[in-house]
């Protein structure tokens, strides 16, 4: 497989890339999968309500026992007021996260490389951004419009590079080694420095051979 390369100099050149990139089979219900893990897993499941126990308001009875024709009640903390307590709402006790092995996450991540494949691009000139903006607009902008979303894959993170491209609104940035399905859904356009093929390769290789050994 060839992927096109984007760099300052180069003119319509592609380069070779392993096939380990890509799936041969199709697992679009392990990738849909994959994709509700990682949602699933971004959820805090922080939302708080109090009970009436735990809502400020006055104790003191509302209106008198009788005569006025109303129900009775002793305080305005009751959950049928406005303002009073919540029953059986969230107490920030939930646990949302799932699970998912790593031969599946590897299989799903396969899957949406080889979807991805037309929106796919190789650089060797992120290396040589220095933290500038501009540099980094120019090379981004040609393969990309303004409204695509961008993801850049790095062989690591480097402070420079990590500058440049982050002030780009429409630009992610991650690397090879904690690329994930959810990343790829989510990108219009994805840039990868050729250095990290290397380490993406490796990653997606043992696949084929956890598949060998059973």
């Amino acid at each position: 497989m060839q992927l096109p390369v984007i760099d300052s100099t180069s003119k319509n050149e592609k380069i070779r890339v392993s096939d380990i990139l890509f799936s041969d089979k199709a697992a679009d219900q392990l990738l849909a999968q994959a994709i509700r893990v990682y949602q699933a897993n971004l959820r805090q499941g922080t939302s708080y309500t109090k009970t009436r126990s735990e809502v400020k308001r006055t104790k003191k009875k509302w209106y008198k026992q009788k005569g006025t024709g109303n129900a009775r009640h002793g305080a305005r903390t009751p959950n049928i007021f406005v303002g009073g307590g919540v029953s059986h709402g969230p107490r920030a006790i939930e646990n949302w996260g799932l699970k998912l092995n790593r031969k599946s996450k590897l299989i799903a991540l396969q899957q949406a490389l080889t979807l991805q494949k037309k929106n796919l691009f190789v650089s060797k000139d992120i290396a040589t951004l220095k933290g500038k903006t501009k540099g980094a607009d120019k090379l981004i902008s040609k393969f990309s419009e303004k409204t695509d979303k961008v993801l850049v894959i790095l062989h690591k993170m480097n402070e420079p590079v990590l500058r440049a491209l982050t002030n780009l609104s429409n630009v992610s940035v991650t690397t090879a080694e904690r690329l994930n399905v959810l990343q790829m859904a989510q990108a219009d356009k994805i840039l990868i420095d050729f250095s990290a093929l290397k380490t993406l390769e490796d990653r997606l290789n043992k696949v084929k051979k956890k598949s060998i050994k059973q």
